[in-house]
């Protein structure tokens, strides 16, 4: 499997030497929002090829022609949660995004697998750096972020002694169902963005059995999301790649899919290998919001490839 991994990153790398930046523009006129999503950058400090696709990735996105309006990241962002790593990752979105929004949502690998430091250290270190790049002032590693009248709700682990499994506590999910109370007044989407998937989303059974946020956190998160109209779950953790209408009628799950009125996508791996979809680094969605539908297109950022066959549109309620 490493063997595999391995050759598919150079692959990867040699394809973006040769690769035009053309630019992109939305699927119709009138979107109202316009958001790039990806998860799992994995950057380290020590590694110079997840810096080049992270940075070309985020050039690919300035040459939108509606402007980005966020980049949003569910997790993982570094390798190993260390100092160097979170710098050198808001580094490359000071020099590169053109985005007036950015939405972090920590991972395990920022988290649970830090290097050099204590968890509580880990999240106050990621704070810190997210409010010095971004100008807020988030006291928490969940809060809460309004784009063009959009609430983007972000989730995290707030455990001192996990290593890939979070926890919530109740005053985060006390936050989680005010704000989507307030996110969803009046008809609009809200967006929940967390690194990992819900129990039984997105083939997560099936892809990796222990890849979810957990049962009990599970158990305790589904019930909020589905009091309210118009939810959207972003998440990564998984590396299960684009996947649309082949993985759904073989292995019964997609990347992107609604149950019981929440809509959840999984988002590819933007680093490391896929599984289960299309493999490549550098891959994301485009999500274009409109005034009754919210589409995801999928496209290869470092590359500026779309991928027409998984583009899912979704009616707003």
């Amino acid at each position: 499997m490493k063997i595999i991994q391995k050759l598919v990153l150079l692959l990867s790398s040699l394809f973006l030497l040769v690769q035009p930046n053309p630019g992109y523009k939305p699927k119709a006129d009138g979107v109202l929002l316009n958001a790039a999503l990806v998860s799992d950058t994995h950057i380290d400090a020590r590694l110079p090829l997840g810096r080049y696709m992270l940075a070309r990735g985020l050039t690919d996105m300035a040459c939108s022609s509606a402007p980005v309006d966020a980049v949003v990241v569910t997790g993982d962002m570094t390798n190993y949660g260390d100092g160097k790593s979170v710098e050198a990752f808001y580094s490359l979105f000071q020099k590169h995004c053109r985005a007036e929004h950015l939405v972090i949502a920590p991972g395990n690998h920022d988290i649970g697998h830090v290097e050099d430091a204590t968890q509580e250290e880990a999240r106050q270190r990621l704070t810190r750096f997210y409010n010095e790049v971004t100008g807020l002032n988030t006291e928490q590693i969940y809060y809460s972020l309004d784009v063009n009248g959009y609430t983007f709700i972000v989730l995290s682990d707030q455990s001192d002694d996990s290593w890939d499994e979070p926890e919530l506590f109740d005053d985060q999910l006390a936050f989680l169902d005010s704000e989507l109370a307030r996110g969803t007044a009046g008809g609009k989407p809200a967006f929940v963005a967390c690194h990992w998937p819900l129990e039984g989303t997105n083939g997560q059974a099936e892809v990796w059995e222990d890849g979810s946020i957990g049962i009990e956190n599970s158990q305790k998160i589904r019930p909020i999301l589905e009091k309210y109209r118009n939810v959207f779950f972003l998440s990564g953790h998984m590396h299960i790649g684009i996947n649309g209408e082949f993985t759904e009628s073989v292995f019964g799950f997609s990347c992107v899919e609604t149950i019981n009125g929440v809509t959840y996508v999984n988002l590819p791996t933007y680093l490391l290998v896929n599984r289960f979809g299309v493999p490549w680094g550098g891959l994301g969605f485009q999500m274009e919001v409109y005034e009754d539908e919210a589409v995801f297109r999928a496209r290869n950022y470092a590359t500026s490839k779309w991928y027409p066959a998984y583009e899912f549109t979704v009616a707003l309620d």
